[in-house]
Parts: structure tokens; sequence; C-alpha cells
């Protein structure tokens, strides 16, 4: 289903405002309704539409803003004062992902994909971006290697960010596919025998290996569940306790939760863990509000890492 014109006009109108706003410091919505010609019932409504808009729906990814008759204050915009410009590396992973959808059979409008892929690689290639040239095995050239690499079966060997572990390591896999879901591009790959996902703007550098895993022709030709993508449905599970006031967890993590929470105020909870190591640090980030209870020799680690950083800061 299409959004209405008048929710296209809205939005476009809103986000007009931030600039403005920036260049009229403290206008009243008076003042901004006879600039810009619009009502003050809809300079309102505008406003009340950017406190709820941003880069992202998490915490700090919203603009703030402080709103009354009296005047108008900017506190965090977000950065959508300027107007938008991809850098390489965000052109050349949206192309790459444009490029994807335009194999997949299905999609609800085709033509829109293919001419905005087409768009895009006039001016990436075009002289209207300045920037869009970048010295061999810079960053920027990430997505072309992937690219590359899908097409032509090749072995890569890539530089991950693990923002779990907050470490970069060097890791050979062979690359399968890419995905989209949650608003981020996935590379699915093999590294070693093992099926794994990695998200393409976490890739620091990327080359082609000539060492690694063969990766099998049913690999190749496994389509993925777009309702499971990272396989959480056969991933182990945790059994958690989460406080009433923290249930917005499971807005971020996939966290299956009782709607009813117990007389102690804490809800009866599980959730799909990829590695141990992962599954304690959660918790110990988390620990005025989860409660880590299975796997049993998990919940003691969690209790004993704790106890040494408590004893550590006396």
């Amino acid at each position: 289903m299409k959004d209405s014109p008048v929710k296209l006009e809205g939005l476009v109108r809103s986000l007009n405002l931030i600039p403005y706003l920036r260049q009229h410091p403290g206008a009243t919505p008076m003042e901004i309704a006879r600039d810009l010609g619009y009502s003050h019932d809809d300079v309102m409504a505008d406003l009340t539409r950017l406190s709820m808009s941003g880069v992202g729906n998490g915490p700090g990814e919203l603009i703030d803003l402080v709103a009354s008759w009296t005047g108008i204050t900017v506190i965090d915009d977000q950065g959508l004062n300027k107007p938008l410009r991809l850098t390489p590396t965000e052109a050349n992973a949206l192309l790459l992902t444009l490029e994807s959808l335009e194999t997949m059979p299905g999609l609800i409008n085709h033509d829109a994909v293919t001419s905005a892929a087409a768009k895009l690689r006039r001016v990436a290639h075009g002289r209207g971006v300045e920037d869009a040239d970048h010295p061999a095995g810079d960053n920027a050239s990430v997505a072309a290697v992937i690219a590359e690499a899908l097409a032509k079966h090749l072995m890569l060997e890539v530089e991950y960010y693990s923002a779990s572990s907050d470490t970069t390591s060097t890791r050979t896999v062979a690359p399968v596919s890419l995905f989209h879901t949650g608003g981020e591009t996935y590379l699915r790959a093999v590294e070693g025998q093992q099926e794994k996902s990695f998200r393409l703007d976490r890739i620091r550098a990327a080359s082609r290996s000539y060492a690694g895993t063969h990766v099998s022709p049913e690999t190749l030709s496994r389509n993925i569940d777009a309702a499971d993508p990272f396989g959480f449905a056969d991933a182990t599970k945790a059994t958690l306790l989460i406080r009433d006031t923290a249930t917005w967890l499971a807005d971020y993590w996939e966290i299956e939760l009782d709607d009813v929470a117990g007389a102690d105020g804490w809800h009866d909870a599980r959730m799909a863990y990829g590695s141990p190591e992962w599954l304690i640090r959660f918790c110990l980030s988390q620990a005025d509000r989860v409660r880590l209870v299975e796997p049993a020799e998990l919940a003691r680690e969690v209790g004993r890492r704790a106890a040494a950083a408590v004893e550590g800061l006396r």
C-alpha cells in the first residue's frame, strides 16, 4: 500500500523545517507560518511529527526539540539540517543492495528498483560526486569487492568489526549472498564450516583470498527464510527475567517476553543467542534490568564477573 500524497507532503514539509529553525533560532509557530506560508496548526503538527522522526528508532536516534507557542528550540537535529549526500561507501552499499533486489522475483515495483539503481550508477560515476574516486584499498571499495566476489564465487578476506566484543578481526570467508533486514544489509558467508552473517557497514576492508573453505552447491542454492534470516529459530535459547520497567528491550533484541509480570515485578523471557560470551556480556551490560536463569553455568559466570567488578571498585 503506497503512502498518500498528503502524508508524503507532510513529511517533506516537516523535514524542511529543520534548516529553517537552524537559521531562525527561537522562531515562534506564528512566525514560521508567516515565513513559510503554512497555517500555525500545520506548523505545530509538523513539529510533533519531527519529534517522532530521526535517523533510527532507538534511544538517541530521534530529533530532540522543545516546541511551544512562544518559541521552538532544536536540541539535536540528528544531522538532518544538511542536504543528504551519500559517501562513496554508502553509495556502493546502496547500489549493491539495489542490484541484489533486481534479481529477486516478486517485488511490488521492480521497475522502481531498476530505475533507482540506474540513477545511482550514473551519479556515482559522474562528475557530480566529487569524492567518487578513491584510492585502491580504501574502505569505499568494500562493496565493489564484495559484489565481484559474489558474482565470481571468490573467497574473501575481510576486516570485520564486532560490536558485541568491540574488536576488529581478520576473517576468511566464502560469500554466499546478501540480504536486507531491520534496515541493514548483511553478507551471508561461510567461515570454516559454519554459515554466518556479517553486517555490511561493519566490514572495514575486503580483498580476495586464495585460502579458505569450499561453499557447497546446496549452500549457494539455499534460500533465506525472510521471517528468520539469522536462523534464530534453531538457536540455543536462554531463560531470563526482565524487570517490568525494561520490557522495551524486546523491541531491540530477539526476546520472547511473557505479557504479564510476576508478583515480584519481573517477566519471564527467552532469548536466542549465538555464543556464551555474547550472552554473558549482554547480561552484564543490562545487569540492573536483566537476570540470567538458564544456562545455569553461564548465570554463575555472570555473577562471578559482576562480583569481581564490584570488588575492583573498592
